[in-house]
C-alpha cells in the first residue's frame, strides 16, 4: 500500500565458495593430482562452473604449477568470461603404498 517515499536499506553478504576463489571476474581452484599423474603427466578432470572438463597436467607438475582454463571463469559485464586457474595440489595415497616407500628409501641413498 502507500506508504511515506524513503531509502531501502539493503544488507549483502557475500560467503566464501567451497571450492572457488574469486579475483575479479577469474576463478582459482585447488587441482587434487596423484604423485604418479603429475610424474607422468595424464588428463585430470577439473570442476568448472559449468561442468567438469578435462585438462593436460604436463609431466613433471610440481605443487606451484598452475593451468589457466581460458574463459571458464565468471562472466563480463561486456561479453566473455574471466579464466579459471586450476592450481595443481599433489595428493599422496591414502592408507601408504609400500612400493612408492621402497622407491623413495632407494632414491634418497
Amino acid at each position: 500500500g502507500p506508504g511515506q517515499p524513503g531509502d531501502a536499506l539493503v544488507k549483502i553478504r557475500f560467503r566464501r565458495h567451497p571450492r572457488y576463489r574469486v579475483e575479479g571476474r577469474d576463478l582459482h581452484a585447488d587441482l587434487p593430482v596423484a604423485l604418479a599423474d603429475a610424474v607422468l603427466g595424464a588428463k585430470v578432470a577439473v570442476e568448472t562452473p559449468t561442468g567438469k572438463l578435462a585438462v593436460n597436467v604436463p609431466a613433471w607438475s610440481s605443487s606451484d604449477k598452475v593451468l589457466r582454463l581460458k574463459g571458464r571463469g565468471l562472466p563480463e559485464k561486456v561479453g566473455g568470461h574471466g579464466d579459471l586457474y586450476a592450481h595443481v595440489r599433489l595428493m599422496l595415497p591414502e592408507g601408504g603404498d609400500s612400493d612408492l616407500e621402497a622407491l623413495m628409501r632407494n632414491r634418497k641413498r
